[in-house]
């Protein structure tokens, strides 16, 4: 039931997460709720901070080779008497560039720093393309002021992409950029045809706003698409895990089955020989279950069943485990139990067995159902395998039920070597008997 509210739950945030993606997809600009818009700023500016950290050494070389090509052709077009001073400039607008790309790198670069990482790059964005515009708009040479327009261009669309910030704070970055660009201009005392600085700092900057809302829509697209895979892949790990827990689970009696008990056990195990934590294991018969299933029916034998299992469960622990080993047969797994303890356990199982009085007039020990119960316990002090710790137990049963059964057992291990060494005195002396007879 649980596990149904739970796949429940996220099929129907699934659902409302394929509403706004239909939303999503047919207006270009819509914004999600307070807490799932502030989840989609993280994630983008969390996947660009690691863009920007991987890039750095590509971007890095870029900027070199664009160096590299860009100054000679500046030195060579440029007329000579303005030579000096405009590429003087052209290196100021690069060492404004560097500074931007380092100081970018290195906020994305901390974690510690990404709280304060719009503040800073929106700073830098600003104080780098104040630089770069001031200079390039301030050249003496007018071959070299329209390559210095396509620059700016280009670094205002490059801060819209790829800072990572919002939209609205690159837009208010540049903005003061341009603003401060004409006071310098203004205080140089540089004039400009009003159409080169609209095309420059205005224009650009509109340019560069609305690839980014472009952009930004189509990763909203993204954005809402990995919540729904995210979604999937949660009611898929929900349903595989039922279903496991169904293949490893008695469907009468819902306990667990042996399919995935012998992997628990033998992990006891070894945890029991590492911190030496014992653990004791209870082998559980309902007396005369054949006679009963004879007597009452099958389908009150299933009953008796259950009941027998829901008893089980109730003088478990947290941790403990019981499972239908087959049949009547039951197994219970007590951990980090000392003998004393497991015996008393034992005791008030048969107590509650008995106090339910379920009849079974074929018992010849009882008017009502009873159980046996072989107990053995591990401590970790030598090495055994699960096949003969349930043997152990099985062994243990036995000698309930020749005790008289509606009780239990405890396996011991002198004993068993003396029942071990009876019996093969007994298998050999009948060997010697059948050597006379032949």
């Amino acid at each position: 039931m649980k596990l149904q509210i739970e796949i429940d739950q996220l099929q129907h945030k699934k659902s409302e997460i394929e509403q706004l993606l239909e939303i999503q997809k047919n207006k270009l600009i819509h914004h999600f709720d307070p807490e799932l818009e502030a989840q989609f700023w993280k994630d983008r500016q969390d996947r660009l901070i690691k863009m920007i950290v991987r890039a750095i050494v590509p971007a890095i070389k870029i900027f070199i080779i664009f160096e590299l090509i860009s100054l000679p052709l500046n030195y060579l077009t440029t007329a000579p008497e303005h030579r000096l001073h405009d590429v003087g400039l052209t290196m100021l607008s690069y060492t404004a560039g560097w500074i931007a790309l380092f100081t970018t790198f290195a906020m994305a670069k901390r974690p510690a720093w990404h709280a304060y990482y719009n503040q800073i790059v929106a700073g830098v964005i600003c104080f780098a393309l104040t630089i770069v515009q001031s200079v390039l708009l301030s050249m003496h040479s007018l071959s070299m002021t329209w390559r210095g327009s396509l620059i700016i261009a280009f670094a205002t669309m490059f801060a819209y992409l790829c800072s990572g910030l919002r939209p609205k704070t690159t837009f208010m970055s540049c903005m003061c950029a341009a603003i401060f660009t004409c006071l310098f201009l203004w205080w140089d005392g540089v004039h400009r045809p009003i159409w080169i600085i609209s095309n420059t700092l205005i224009l650009s900057n509109l340019v560069g706003l609305a690839l980014a809302v472009l952009a930004i829509s189509t990763e909203r697209i993204r954005f809402l698409q990995s919540i729904i895979i995210e979604y999937d892949k949660k009611i898929y790990s929900f349903l595989n895990e039922h279903f496991i827990r169904l293949s490893q689970q008695d469907t009468l009696t819902l306990l667990g089955n042996r399919r995935g008990f012998e992997q628990q056990l033998m992990d006891e195990i070894q945890y029991t020989q590492t911190y030496k934590k014992p653990f004791s294991l209870l082998f559980i018969d309902v007396d005369y279950f054949k006679l009963y299933n004879d007597c009452y029916g099958h389908d009150q034998g299933d009953q008796a069943l259950i009941r027998v299992a829901q008893t089980l469960l109730r003088h478990l622990d947290d941790g403990d485990t019981a499972i239908r080993y087959g049949g009547e047969e039951f197994v219970v797994l007590l951990k980090d139990v000392q003998e004393d303890q497991a015996k008393v356990i034992s005791q008030h199982i048969l107590d509650d067995i008995a106090l339910q009085k379920i009849e079974h007039r074929q018992s010849s020990i009882a008017d009502h159902l009873t159980i046996s119960i072989g107990l053995t316990m591990f401590n970790g002090d030598h090495d055994i395998g699960y096949s003969d710790l349930l043997k152990q137990a099985d062994q243990a049963l036995y000698h309930a039920k020749s005790m008289g059964r509606n009780c239990y057992y405890v396996w011991n291990r002198e004993q068993a070597e003396l029942n071990l060494y009876s019996d093969l005195t007994q298998l050999e002396r009948a060997t010697q008997v059948l050597k006379k007879t032949v």
